[in-house]
C-alpha cells in the first residue's frame, strides 16, 4: 500500500469511534434533558424540544462552514501542506466568532417579533421563548467547538474530540439536575443555562488543547489570503444551504406535528432522542468518510475510494444495528420512562421500530452524500438533498395537515427523505469523473 491514509478497518473504527463515544455523550445530553424536563410538563419538553431543533437548525451555518473546513484542511494534509492546517483553523475562528454574533442578534430579533406565536398552544410558545433568549448565546462558544473539530478531524485526530465532547456530557448532565427540577428549579430555563455551560466548558477543553499542542505556531499572524477565503466561502455555501434547508425542514416537521396535536408532539420528541441514538454512529462514520475521500484524493489515491467506501459503509450499518436495535425489539421499554399514560406509551412503541427501519436506509445514503461532500462536489449534494426535501416536505404536509395520521404513520415519511437521497447519491457516484474535482 502507498504511504500516507491506511483504509483498512482498523484505520475506520481508530478515526470513527471517539467521534462516535462523544457524540453518544451528546445523544445522553438531550435524553437527560427531556427526562428533567417530561417530569415539568408537556409544554415544558415540546417548547425547549421545538427550541432546540430551531437552534441546531441555525447552527447549521456554522457547522457547514466548519465541515468545509474540514474537507479543506484534509485535503491539504493530503497534498503534504500540513503547514496550510493552522492557518485554515485561525481564519475559522475569526469568522465563526462573526457569524455566531450575527445568530444572536438574528435570534433574538425574532423573539422580539414574536415568533412563538405560531404555536397552536400558549403555555408551549413561552417555554419556546424562555428557553431561546438563553440558549442563542451558545452560538459562539459552539461554534468554536465546530472548528476546532474540524481542524481535529481533518488532520485525523478525533481523540481529544471525544474527551471534549464527554467533558460537555458531564457538565450539561450535572447542569440538568441542578438547574431543572432540582435545587434551583428553573424548568427549561435551567436546561438552557445548562447547555450554555457546557458548551463553554467544551470549547474552553478544545482552545487549551490546540494551543497547547501548536504553542508558537498558533500565535502567527499568518491569514488566508483572498483567494483561498473565496474558495472556502464558494465551498461552504452550498454546504450551509444543504445543512440548513435539512434541519430546517425537520424543524417544520415538528412545528406540523404540533398542529396535529400535543400528545403527536410529545411522542415525536421521544422518537426525536432515539433517532440521535443511532445517528451517534451515522456521525461518526459521516465525518470519518470526509476526511477519507478529501486526504485520499489528495494523494491522488482516488482508485481506492470504492473499497473505502464499502468498508465505511459495512461500519455504519453493524453500529447503528448494535446500537439501536432495541428500537424494534423493545420499543415500549424504551419509551417507558416518558410516558405515564397507556395511549402515549402505545403511541410510541408503534413509532420507534420506524425510527430503526430508517435509519437502516440511512447508513447507506449518509455515507455516499458524505462522499460526495468529501470530494468537493457541495452543489451536487445540495440538489440532490433538495430533491430529498421538496419529495419529504410534501409527504409530511400530507399526513399532518391534509390527512391527518397516527404518529407512527407520520414518521414514515423519513424513509420518503432517505430513499430519495440514496437513489441521487448512487446515480452521482456511478459517474467516473467525480474523483477529480480540485479544491
Amino acid at each position: 500500500m502507498k504511504a500516507g491514509l491506511s483504509t483498512n478497518y482498523s484505520a475506520i473504527l481508530k478515526l470513527a469511534l471517539p467521534v462516535s463515544a462523544g457524540t453518544f455523550t451528546q445523544f445522553l445530553v438531550v435524553l437527560t434533558d427531556n427526562l428533567f424536563l417530561s417530569q415539568v410538563s408537556d409544554a415544558a419538553l415540546n417548547g425547549a424540544g421545538n427550541a432546540g431543533i430551531l437552534y441546531i437548525t441555525l447552527a447549521m451555518v456554522g457547522q457547514g462552514l466548519s465541515s468545509c473546513g474540514q474537507i479543506l484542511i484534509a485535503r491539504r494534509m493530503g497534498e503534504g501542506r500540513s503547514e496550510r492546517a493552522l492557518v485554515l483553523l485561525r481564519t475559522g475562528l475569526v469568522g465563526m466568532l462573526g457569524i455566531g454574533l450575527v445568530l444572536v442578534a438574528t435570534v433574538q430579533a425574532g423573539l422580539y417579533f414574536g415568533f412563538s406565536e405560531v404555536f397552536r398552544d400558549g403555555m408551549t410558545g413561552q417555554v419556546f421563548t424562555e428557553f431561546m433568549s438563553i440558549r442563542k448565546w451558545g452560538f459562539l462558544p459552539g461554534f468554536v467547538m465546530l472548528m476546532i473539530y474540524a481542524y481535529y478531524m481533518g488532520t485525523a485526530r478525533s481523540k481529544v474530540l471525544m474527551i471534549s465532547m464527554i467533558t460537555v456530557g458531564l457538565v450539561n448532565i450535572i447542569g440538568d439536575a441542578l438547574l431543572i427540577n432540582g435545587v434551583w428549579s428553573l424548568g427549561a430555563r435551567g436546561a438552557a443555562w445548562a447547555s450554555l455551560l457546557a458548551e463553554s466548558v467544551g470549547a474552553s477543553v478544545l482552545l487549551i488543547a490546540v494551543i497547547r499542542n501548536n504553542r508558537r505556531a498558533f500565535w502567527e499572524r499568518t491569514f488566508l489570503n483572498k483567494e483561498e477565503v473565496m474558495n472556502w466561502v464558494n465551498l461552504a455555501l452550498p454546504l450551509v444551504l444543504q445543512l440548513t434547508l435539512t434541519l430546517g425542514t425537520w424543524s417544520m416537521f415538528f412545528f406540523l406535528v404540533e398542529q396535529v396535536g400535543v400528545l403527536e408532539l410529545k411522542v415525536s420528541h421521544v422518537a426525536r432522542n432515539y433517532f440521535m441514538l443511532a445517528f451517534t454512529v451515522a456521525q461518526g462514520v459521516n465525518q470519518t468518510t470526509r476526511t477519507f475521500v478529501s486526504t485520499l484524493l489528495g494523494e491522488a489515491r482516488g482508485s481506492e475510494l470504492p473499497h473505502t467506501l464499502k468498508r465505511l459503509f459495512t461500519v455504519n450499518l453493524i453500529g447503528i444495528v448494535l446500537l439501536s436495535h432495541g428500537l424494534f425489539i423493545y420499543p415500549e421499554w424504551l419509551a417507558a420512562p416518558f410516558f405515564n399514560d397507556a395511549e402515549g406509551l402505545e403511541a410510541a412503541g408503534k413509532t420507534l421500530p420506524v425510527i430503526f427501519l430508517a435509519m437502516l436506509i440511512y447508513s447507506g445514503s449518509s455515507v455516499m452524500l458524505s462522499a460526495i461532500q468529501g470530494s468537493g462536489h457541495t452543489r451536487t449534494a445540495l440538489a440532490i438533498e433538495v430533491s430529498a426535501i421538496l419529495v419529504y416536505s410534501v409527504c409530511a404536509f400530507s399526513f399532518t395537515l391534509w390527512w391527518p395520521q397516527p404518529v407512527w404513520r407520520i414518521w414514515w415519511v423519513e424513509f420518503s427523505y432517505f430513499s430519495t437521497m440514496g437513489a441521487g447519491c448512487a446515480w452521482f457516484l456511478l459517474r467516473r469523473d467525480w474523483r477529480s474535482k480540485q479544491i
